[in-house]
């Protein structure tokens, strides 16, 4: 995963940082072979990315080569230094064993994601190439914001097309703005806002953290179960706020980051209060079917009879207890668990898939900002918005 951690000034600039991290090429998981244990990490490409393998070759415990399947040599490098080329930028990192002659650590990068709108303070639509660099996945955000109620959000989309001509919420495929299907929001402000960007070819996830609270979004491709065949664009749109029926006037104080209702939940922990059939097409997290139409998951559903979406192992009668007593391995490490989409729906029987790079852990002894070291695997620990219990947890994926 390509990633970057740093501070924006305020909503209008965290989009312009967005679309400047989007607009480069990113790299999928390194794939280490040989004695050393160190890791590549900090990897992101360029504007010059293209797709292609990039393979690094240690001549000795420090020392290394790297050479781009289709780009040829891009140079040399040392251990606990920072590389940099014109199509891929990382650091490797020693481990407890050393690296030694041959060792390799390989790692696919993919071209830049397109910009097929920008305009700077208002919107932004992309088009993500895929982790082969042939796919055509299609997203964005709009900002919507009101001075005196100190609210300064992101709209998020997720389409089947781009149109020029039209609107943001008139874009093909996009989910409608009325009601059920009242499209996922990421609450902001215009003020400073510290982010963690998580991108490769098929998604991006954006963690912003507002005060002491966490803020989070996914845009992209869920890792699905079926066949490219069977279910060719499963696109997923995940923010941390979402309303049904009605949605809060404008200037409404609802619409502020500090709202404590469970319409403001983050998209791994879908949570709403009216119900299981209501709310069936709403929630902070929505799935595109194979059918082409959009649906939610909530954690209040679970997988049993006619309860729509819900996300495992979250979702249960009673919405997360079963991570409740769950807490820290014995020797100390955390556990993490995928985050799966089930659903059952009038007979309808689905297990879609994963969430990319986002899993499930436990709060018990834990905190937000933490990292969780899984082998070579490096993943960040958010919590749900200011929630603290031990369920209300997750983590994504940084290296």
């Amino acid at each position: 995963m390509s990633y970057r951690i740093d501070t924006a000034s305020n909503c209008s600039d965290l989009m312009d940082r967005l679309d400047a991290f989007l607009t480069v090429g990113h790299s999928l998981k390194p794939v280490y072979v040989g004695t050393g244990t160190g890791r590549m990490t900090l990897q992101i490409g360029t504007a010059s990315s293209v797709q292609e393998t990039i393979t690094v070759t240690f001549s000795s415990a420090t020392a290394f080569s790297v050479v781009g399947s289709v780009t040829g040599s891009l140079g040399s490098g040392t251990v606990g230094t920072a590389f940099t080329s014109s199509v891929i930028h990382f650091t490797i990192v020693a481990g407890g064993a050393a690296f030694v002659s041959a060792d390799t650590i390989t790692v696919v990068m993919t071209p830049p994601w397109t910009q097929n709108r920008g305009v700077s303070g208002d919107q932004y639509i992309w088009t993500a190439p895929g982790n082969d660099g042939a796919s055509a996945i299609i997203v964005g955000i709009k900002r919507f914001f009101d001075v005196g109620a100190d609210y300064d959000n992101l709209k998020l989309g997720g389409f089947t097309g781009y149109e020029s001509a039209s609107t943001f919420d008139d874009q093909p495929g996009q989910m409608t703005n009325t009601a059920p299907t009242f499209s996922p929001v990421l609450p902001l402000w215009n003020s400073s806002i510290p982010y963690w960007f998580i991108a490769d070819g098929r998604r991006v996830i954006v963690i912003a953290k507002i005060t002491t609270q966490f803020e989070s979004m996914y845009l992209g491709y869920l890792d699905q179960y079926a066949s490219e065949s069977q279910f060719p664009y499963p696109l997923v749109v995940g923010g941390s706020m979402a309303w049904t029926s009605a949605e809060p006037a404008t200037g409404s104080a609802n619409w502020r980051f500090s709202y404590s209702g469970r319409e403001h939940s983050a998209f791994p922990l879908p949570s709403w209060a009216n119900g299981f059939f209501v709310t069936y097409y709403a929630g902070q997290l929505r799935l595109r079917r194979p059918d082409g139409v959009w649906v939610g998951f909530l954690i209040d559903n679970y997988f049993t009879t006619n309860t729509g979406g819900g996300v495992w192992p979250y979702s249960n009668a009673n919405g997360t207890q079963y991570m409740t007593d769950l807490r820290d391995n014995l020797d100390g490490s955390y556990p993490t668990f995928p985050i799966v989409l089930t659903e059952d729906l009038n007979g309808v029987q689905n297990v879609y898939g994963e969430l990319n790079g986002v899993r499930a852990t436990t709060g018990h002894n834990n905190a937000a900002e933490n990292t969780i070291l899984d082998g070579r695997d490096l993943w960040l620990v958010v919590q749900n918005i200011t929630r603290t219990t031990k369920h209300d947890y997750f983590c994504v994926r940084l290296d």
